[in-house]
């Protein structure tokens, strides 16, 4: 009983010092955040520039990701929010007859939606043996809200869910590599999320922002370390320790928050006035972009809200690309020149 007792207060002293020595990952439920500050350290030493192709919506998304998708040869795993395009589902459909074999994660309980996704595509592809189909339910996160395409040996990272508007009506972006690293790393995720493993910081490719483990390590580190500039482009921005950084970046020589039209960012805009804070109304404002000194850039699923960083699972792309950035900075620009003040 004795050794049992000092095996015990040994292994939570051993706990203890690992959290004050930030060596060891925080492990206690599945809403915090689990990476340790010298993890986070590490990982934006250790950025590789990873290019291919950049492209947002409305525009060429529609047609670019649906001829992804048309090629595919062996193995399409999708991650994503909401599937109702009909395009895609028909795509998917001839895939699987020619033998693909179709994995896809969705949410089956959606904030506020009128219909159970999940529900709706098990039964439009009950006669698919192989399209499998999983929520979130083994992963015990509050939303699966990545939005990732595994497509042979390449993928896409995107802002958009797999709907109608997301391509024709809503500000989206899409980035498209066949990185190995990156695209090994996206495998071992949706791997262990299917099967309800542990996702670890050794899983995740350093450019590679995955919530609810590194992710708000990773905002909270760029954003504090920012010098020149802070450009984001996002739905809405609710965290309330985010916010309490941008405050402390005011007065950075560039500062421009660029948000959804929605009743739920008006209080930001009263906090930042319009010289730094807008409402996007040239199309609805779904994308998901930071710029930091238009260095690094950062794409991907992540609304700016605590459910999003402390207990979804997110999936981000960090980007160093310089033409991807000015294409990126360029668009923006556009969109907050537009934007009504």
């Amino acid at each position: 009983m004795k050794k049992k007792m000092i095996r015990r207060s040994l292994s939570i002293l051993i706990v203890i010092l690992g959290f004050v020595w930030g060596d060891i990952d925080m492990q206690i439920g599945t809403n915090l955040p689990q990476a340790s500050k010298k993890a986070i350290n590490k990982q934006l030493h250790t950025l590789q520039n990873i290019s291919w192709l950049f492209f947002r919506s409305p525009g060429e998304s529609f047609h670019q990701e649906l001829t992804s998708f048309s090629s595919t040869q062996q193995n399409l795993d999708l991650r994503t929010y909401e599937f109702t395009q009909k395009d895609f589902k028909t795509t998917l459909k001839k895939l699987a007859r020619s033998g693909v074999d179709i994995r896809i994660i969705v949410e089956d309980k959606k904030y506020q939606q009128f219909q159970n996704t999940l529900k709706v595509l098990n039964q439009e592809f009950s006669w698919y043996q192989n399209i499998q189909l999983k929520s979130d339910k083994q992963m015990e996160t509050e939303y699966t809200h990545a939005k990732v395409n595994l497509i042979d040996s390449g993928f896409i990272i995107q802002t958009a869910n797999l709907t109608h508007s997301s391509f024709t009506k809503n500000r989206e972006h899409f980035f498209q590599s066949f990185d190995t690293w990156i695209r090994k790393s996206l495998h071992t995720l949706f791997e262990k999320d299917w099967k309800g493993e542990k996702i670890t910081m050794k899983d995740i490719h350093p450019n590679l922002v995955v919530c609810n483990i590194n992710c708000r390590g990773v905002i909270e580190s760029l954003l504090s370390s920012a010098k020149e500039s802070i450009i984001i482009q996002t739905q809405y921005i609710m965290d309330d320790a985010l916010l309490v950084l941008l405050k402390e970046k005011n007065n950075l020589p560039e500062f421009k928050l660029l948000v959804a039209d929605t009743k739920d960012n008006n209080d930001l805009i009263s906090i930042f006035g319009n010289e730094y804070a807008r409402k996007f109304k040239q199309q609805y404002n779904h994308t998901k972009m930071i710029l930091i000194d238009h260095r690094i850039l950062l794409l991907g699923s992540m609304n700016l809200s605590s459910t999003s960083l402390d207990k979804n699972r997110e999936i981000w792309i960090l980007l160093l690309d310089k033409s991807i950035i000015k294409t990126f900075s360029d668009q923006f620009s556009q969109d907050w020149d537009t934007s009504i003040k």
